[in-house]
C-alpha cells in the first residue's frame, strides 16, 4: 500500500514519493530542462519554488532530486543534497556550509563529510574562517567526485532571515556567482524582501517558479492516486459522476494540494457527500493549523488579519483601520508587516489606482466564514451551491444503489444511518428519472426495519418521501387491501353472526365465524372475546383443525393488541395440536395458517431463524394441486420468508423463496396470486439489476408477461407496463435501441383507451420517466418514441409533449425545430404552471435564435416555478441566462435575476454579466471573481456560437 505523508512528504521512500506525484510534472519538467542547460565552469542559474504552505513545494523539490538520481546523464556530473525542511539552527553562514556538508553524508551515504564537519566544528573557533573550510570541503567533495553540488534548501526566507549578520547574505551571493559547483534550490510561502526587492542581495538572483493552485485535471489525479491507495476502485467509477464536488472544492481551497488530498479522501470515505460538507469537514480538521497561524501573530496584527478575512473582499487601508477600530497609520504598519509574512497579499483593481489588501490563504478566509460570519456563512453556501452547478452535480442515479448497498453493510452506526437515508429518500423520491426509486425504496425500509426499528422517524420521513411513488405497488400494501373489504359487507355479516350466536350461545362455529368478521374489521379485543367463547365450546373439541385455527386466530388477534408474550403462547399451543399425519385439507391449511402467523410473530420479536422455519413448515403444508385460495397463502408465507432472509442479508436464499413464491403460482390461477408472482418476479429482478446483471434481470421482467392476458384488471397490466420499463431501460443500458422502442411498444398495448383516466396518466408519467431516463443518458431517438408512446395512450401529459420537444432538440436536425416548438408550446398549453414545459419551450426558441421571446419563457418558468424550481433547475437556469446574455439579452438577464431573488443565489452569474455589459465591479471575494472569470469564458464560448448551437438542457 502507498503511504501518504501530507505534512512531510521527506519521510517518505523516494518510490513512494515518486508514485504519489501526480501533479506539478510540467513544472518538473521545466525544472529538469534547465538544469540540463547548465554549462561546466558557468555560474549556475538557482531556482527558486514561490508558493503558500501545502501547494507542494517539498514534494516537487524532493521529486526532482530524484528524478536527477534516475538520470544516469545528470546524476554523472550533479549530487542532490535536501537540507531538513526545519533549519532552525543556521544563524550564520558557517553553520550553512557545515549543514550542507552534513546533509552530503545522508545523501551519499559517507559518513565522511559529517565527521569531517564535526571535527571543524571542535577545532575552529572563528566562524568566518569555519565557514571558508567547510566550504573548501564541499569543494573537496565536488573535485573529487566530479559531481556538482545541488542543495535543496527550504523556506530559505527563514533561512536567510534568521543570518545575524547582513554581510554574510552578500558573502553567500558571491560565492555562489563565483563556485559554479553549488546550485541553491530555494522554496519560500512567498516572495520576500532578500528576492523581491531592488537593491537586496538576491534581487534577480534565481529562476522563480510559482506554484499556483492545481487545475482540475491534476485534482483528478490527486484523487485516482488516493484511490489506488485505498484499493477502492469504485473511486474511478464515480469520478466523473462527482466532477461539481471535486471541482468546487479545488476552487475554494486555492487549488491547494494539500487540502485536495485531504477533500479527496473524504469524497472516498463519503461518496454522498456534499461540497458543503467537505469543507466543513476541511475547516475542522484545520483548525489547530489556522489557530496557530494567528496566535504566532502580535495582538493588532492579528486583529487587523481577522477583519480582513471577515470582510471576504479586497479591503482599502482606510477600510481595514476603520474595521479593526485602529488609526490608519497603525493598521498600515500592521498590514506591512501581515505582507512581510505572506499572511496578506495586494490586489488592485482595474478602475482604481489604491491598493488593496487581502487574505494570502484563501482557505483561511473560508475557515473565518465558516467560524465566525453567519451572514457570509450564507453567501459562502450559495456560492457553493452554484460552483457545484456550474461544473456539473453528481451522478447520483448511479451512485443510488451504491449507497444503499454500503449502508445495508453495516459500517456506521444507526445514528448515521438515520441521517443518510433522511437525507437520501427524498433525493430519490423527488428524482423521476431514477427508474430504481421504488425497489430502493423497499430496500431503505428493510434497511431500516433491520437495523433501526419500524416506529423510528427515519421510517416516517421514508414514508412521507414516497407516498406517491409507493400507491399499491408494494405487496405488504395490496395484501393489506386485498382483506379489506367493503366496510358495509362486514357489518352485516357481523350482525348476521351476532345474531347466531345471541341465539345459540354455545355454539363454538358461530362465535369462530363472528370471531373472524371483527378480526377482519381489526376490532382485536372483540375478536379475542368471541374466541374466547368459541374454544370453549364442545363444538371445537372434536375437529382438531377447527381448534388450531381458533388458536392461531386468537394469537393473531392479541399480536393485534400489541400482547406479543400472550400471543407467543397461544401460538405454540396452536403448533401443540397440530398432527402430521394428518394430511386433510382441512388439516394442512389450518397448519399452514398458524405457522405463517407463528412466523410473523417471531420475526416481531426479532427471531428470525425461527421466523424463516416457521414461514417455511408454512410453506410446505401447502400442494401443487390445492385451490389457487390455498396456493396463495403458501406463497404469502414464501413472499414474508424472502422479506425476513433478506432482512438477515441472506439474499441469495432470500432470491430463491421468491422464485419459490412463482412456482406456486400458475398462468390460470387467481388474479390476487397472479399478482403475488409478478411482485416476486419483480423483485428478483430488481436484485439482478443492483447486481448489474442485466442479462438475468431482462429475462427475470420478461417471465412478467406470462401471467398477464390483455384482457387482464388494469392492477396486473400496470405490472406488464413497469415490466417493460424496466426492460427498456436494461435495453438502454445495453445501448440496444430496437429492443428499446420492442418492449415499450409491447408494454403500450397492455393498456387501453377505455381504463379510468388517472390509471393511464400515472402509466403514462412511468413512461415519462423512462423517457427521462433515456434523455440524460444520449439516447435522444429512443426518448423521441417513447414519448411519442406516451402521447398515443394520454396525450394530455405536458411532460410527455416537454420530452419530445427536447428529443427532437437534442438531436440537433434544424429542419425539425419548428415541430420541436409545436411540442414545446403544446406542454405549455397543458401544463401552465409546469415550469419544465416553460423550461423548454425556452431552450426551443434560443435554439432558433428568437432570444427575446426565450428569455421570456425563462421568467415564466421561474414565476411558475417559485423556490422550488429555482432549486432543483439551478443549473439549466444558470445555463440559459448565461447563453442568453451571449447573444445580446444582458440587461433582460439582469432584470429576470433580480425580479426573481437570483442575484445572490447566482451571484457569480449576476457580477458576469454586469461586467459583460460594462459595468464597473465593485470590491469582491476572490472565490467570486474566480467564478466571474469562469462565467464569462462560458459566456464568450456561447457567443462565439451559432444560434443553432448554444448550450441547452
Amino acid at each position: 500500500m502507498i503511504r501518504q505523508r501530507l505534512y512531510n512528504p521527506a519521510h517518505l521512500t523516494p518510490d513512494e514519493l515518486k508514485r504519489t506525484f501526480v501533479a506539478r510534472e510540467d513544472t518538473l519538467e521545466e525544472m529538469l530542462r534547465l538544469i540540463g542547460e547548465q554549462l561546466p565552469g558557468r555560474p549556475c542559474q538557482h531556482m527558486m519554488l514561490i508558493g503558500p504552505r501545502g501547494m507542494g513545494k517539498t514534494t516537487l523539490g524532493l521529486r526532482f532530486l530524484y528524478a536527477i538520481g534516475d538520470d544516469t546523464r545528470l546524476s554523472n556530473h550533479w549530487q542532490p543534497v535536501a537540507f531538513h525542511e526545519e533549519s532552525y539552527g543556521v544563524v550564520n553562514l558557517a553553520d550553512f556550509w557545515l549543514g550542507a556538508l552534513r546533509h552530503l553524508t545522508r545523501a551519499t551515504l559517507e559518513n565522511r563529510w559529517a565527521d569531517r564537519a564535526d571535527a571543524l566544528t571542535s577545532s575552529e573557533q572563528d566562524t568566518q574562517r569555519l565557514a571558508a573550510y567547510a566550504l573548501a570541503a564541499l569543494m573537496d567533495f565536488s573535485q573529487e567526485s566530479g559531481k556538482r553540488l545541488i542543495l535543496f534548501v527550504e523556506n530559505i526566507d527563514t533561512v536567510l532571515g534568521q543570518v545575524q549578520d547582513e554581510r554574510e547574505i552578500h558573502e553567500l551571493r558571491a560565492t555562489l556567482m563565483e563556485r559554479p559547483e553549488i546550485l541553491i534550490l530555494g522554496s519560500a510561502n512567498a516572495f520576500f524582501d532578500a528576492i523581491g526587492s531592488y537593491g537586496q542581495p538576491f534581487y534577480e538572483f534565481f529562476r522563480i517558479f510559482k506554484l499556483d493552485s492545481v487545475g482540475e485535471e491534476d485534482a483528478r489525479r490527486i484523487l485516482m492516486t488516493i484511490a489506488e491507495r485505498e484499493r477502492r476502485p469504485e473511486v474511478c467509477k464515480n469520478l466523473n459522476l462527482e466532477r461539481g464536488r471535486l471541482e468546487t472544492i479545488r476552487r475554494l481551497t486555492g487549488g491547494n494540494p494539500r487540502l485536495l488530498a485531504l477533500a479527496c479522501q473524504m469524497l472516498i470515505e463519503a461518496p454522498l457527500g456534499s461540497a458543503m460538507e467537505d469543507l466543513e469537514r476541511l475547516i475542522d480538521e484545520q483548525t489547530p493549523y489556522f489557530k496557530a497561524l494567528v496566535e504566532g501573530l502580535p495582538v493588532q496584527g492579528r486583529k487587523v488579519f481577522h477583519c480582513l478575512a471577515d470582510g471576504w473582499r479586497p479591503m482599502l487601508a482606510k477600510e481595514v483601520a476603520d474595521a479593526a477600530r485602529l488609526s490608519s497609520s497603525h493598521a498600515s504598519a500592521q498590514l506591512k508587516q501581515l505582507l512581510e509574512k505572506a499572511y496578506v497579499r495586494e490586489v488592485r483593481l482595474r478602475h482604481e489606482k489604491r491598493t488593496r489588501y487581502d487574505v494570502a490563504d484563501r482557505f483561511y478566509n473560508i475557515y473565518c466564514l465558516l467560524r465566525f460570519s453567519r451572514s457570509s456563512r450564507d453567501r459562502l453556501e450559495r456560492l457553493v451551491a452554484f460552483l457545484y452547478d456550474l461544473f456539473g452535480p453528481a451522478g447520483m442515479r448511479q451512485m443510488y444503489p451504491t449507497a444503499l448497498a454500503t449502508l445495508r453493510a453495516d459500517r456506521i452506526d444507526e445514528d448515521e444511518l438515520s441521517e443518510w437515508l433522511g437525507v437520501l429518500g427524498p433525493r430519490v423520491a423527488g428524482d423521476p428519472g431514477f427508474a430504481g426509486r421504488d425497489d430502493w425504496l423497499n430496500q431503505a425500509i428493510d434497511v431500516v426495519v433491520d437495523r433501526i426499528g419500524p416506529n423510528t422517524p427515519v421510517m416516517a420521513e421514508l414514508a412521507v418521501a414516497f407516498a406517491e411513488q409507493r400507491g399499491s405497488r408494494f405487496p405488504e400494501r395490496r395484501r393489506r387491501a386485498a382483506r379489506l373489504v367493503d366496510a358495509g359487507s362486514l357489518m352485516e355479516a357481523e350482525e348476521i353472526w351476532r345474531s347466531a350466536v345471541e341465539d345459540e350461545p354455545r355454539n363454538g362455529l358461530a362465535w369462530l365465524q363472528l370471531a373472524v368478521i371483527r378480526f377482519r374489521r381489526n376490532r382485536f379485543q372483540d375478536a379475542v372475546d368471541a374466541l374466547d367463547r368459541a374454544v370453549a365450546s364442545d363444538a371445537l373439541r372434536g375437529p382438531v383443525p377447527l381448534l388450531v385455527v381458533s388458536l392461531g386466530l386468537r394469537g393473531t388477534s392479541l399480536m393485534g393488541l400489541g400482547r406479543n408474550s400472550e400471543a407467543l403462547s397461544v401460538l405454540t399451543q396452536a403448533t401443540r395440536h397440530i398432527d402430521p399425519s394428518d394430511t386433510t385439507d382441512v388439516a394442512r391449511i389450518a397448519s399452514a395458517i398458524v405457522w405463517w402467523v407463528s412466523g410473523l410473530l417471531f420475526d416481531r420479536l426479532g427471531r428470525r431463524e425461527e421466523a424463516v422455519a416457521a414461514l417455511h413448515r408454512a410453506s410446505e403444508c401447502i400442494r401443487e394441486r390445492d385451490a389457487s385460495r390455498v396456493r396463495q397463502l403458501g406463497a404469502i408465507a414464501l413472499s414474508k420468508k424472502s422479506e425476513v432472509l433478506a432482512g438477515m442479508g441472506r439474499n441469495d436464499e432470500a432470491f430463491g423463496a421468491r422464485e419459490a413464491v412463482v412456482e406456486f403460482v400458475n398462468e390460470s390461477d387467481s388474479e390476487e396470486l397472479r399478482v403475488m408472482a409478478v411482485t416476486a418476479l419483480s423483485e428478483n429482478g430488481s436484485v439482478q439489476m443492483s447486481r448489474d446483471a442485466y442479462d438475468d434481470a431482462f429475462g427475470v421482467w420478461d417471465k412478467v408477461g406470462d401471467y398477464i392476458r390483455l384482457s387482464d384488471s388494469l392492477r396486473l397490466r400496470i405490472h406488464a407496463v413497469m415490466a417493460g420499463l424496466y426492460r427498456g431501460a436494461i435495453a438502454a443500458k445495453r445501448g440496444e435501441n430496437d429492443r428499446v422502442r420492442e418492449v415499450i411498444g409491447l408494454a403500450a398495448t397492455y393498456l387501453r383507451r377505455d381504463d379510468p383516466p388517472q390509471l393511464l396518466r400515472a402509466a403514462s408519467e412511468m413512461l415519462a420517466e423512462l423517457s427521462t431516463w433515456l434523455m440524460m443518458n444520449g439516447r435522444h431517438a429512443d426518448a423521441e418514441f417513447v414519448s411519442r408512446t406516451t402521447i398515443d395512450i394520454y396525450p394530455d401529459l405536458d411532460q410527455s409533449w416537454a420530452i419530445w420537444a427536447q428529443a427532437v432538440l437534442a438531436q440537433r436536425n434544424e429542419e425539425r425545430w419548428t415541430e420541436a416548438e409545436r411540442y414545446a408550446r403544446r406542454a405549455v398549453e397543458l401544463g401552465e404552471s409546469s415550469p419544465m414545459a416553460r423550461q423548454t419551450l425556452s431552450d426551443v426558441l434560443a435554439r432558433r435564435g428568437r432570444w427575446a421571446e426565450s428569455l421570456e419563457q425563462v421568467g415564466e418558468a421561474l414565476r411558475v416555478g417559485g423556490d422550488e424550481f429555482r432549486e432543483r433547475e439551478r443549473r439549466r437556469v444558470a445555463d440559459s441566462l448565461m447563453s442568453a446574455a451571449a447573444a445580446g439579452q444582458g440587461p433582460g438577464v439582469k432584470r429576470i435575476m433580480a425580479e426573481y431573488g437570483l442575484v445572490e443565489s447566482m451571484e457569480p452569474l449576476w457580477h458576469g454579466v454586469r461586467a459583460e455589459l460594462g459595468e464597473e465591479l465593485e470590491s469582491l471575494p476572490a472565490e467570486v471573481m474566480d467564478a466571474v472569470k469562469e462565467v464569462r469564458l462560458r459566456i464568450s464560448g456561447d457567443r462565439g456560437n451559432a444560434p443553432g448551437n448554444v448550450r441547452t438542457a
